[in-house]
């Protein structure tokens, strides 16, 4: 995804999925320094789903059956938008006549860092 999303888009046409998920990372909105309209996930209250960001809008059925699942298995989840940049989803979702899309990520302070940090309760 840093350089493109051209891997996102050959992979995807290569492998051909009925549905594709993008996992990433995506920025905690408690790190120090941030507002809450800077990004408002927190570290430790688990993944978040995208519902926006600059490259898609996720499938609807495909992004119901996931909320759908999280809340049935307990799995505790947050909502981001992400309004300048995206992920490979936004490629995936492109690709051939189309594939559902969603992209789920973990809230990570420091993003792109050498000290970033993440919560393992939100990846495990």
């Amino acid at each position: 995804e840093e350089v493109g999303l051209r891997g996102a888009r050959t992979s995807t046409h290569l492998v051909n999925p009925d549905i594709a998920f993008a996992l990433d990372t995506g920025t905690a909105g408690d790190t120090p320094g941030m507002t809450p309209k800077e990004a408002d996930s927190i570290l430790g209250k688990g993944p978040q789903i995208l519902i926006f960001d600059a490259s898609m809008i996720p499938h609807k059925k495909l992004l119901n059956f996931v909320i759908d699942v999280a809340e049935e298995m307990d799995i505790p989840f947050q909502y981001t938008v992400i309004s300048g940049g995206g992920t490979d989803a936004g490629q995936m979702h492109l690709t051939r006549d189309g594939v559902p899309s969603v992209a789920i990520t973990v809230p990570v302070r420091y993003l792109h860092s050498h000290t970033s940090v993440i919560h393992e309760d939100d990846y495990l």
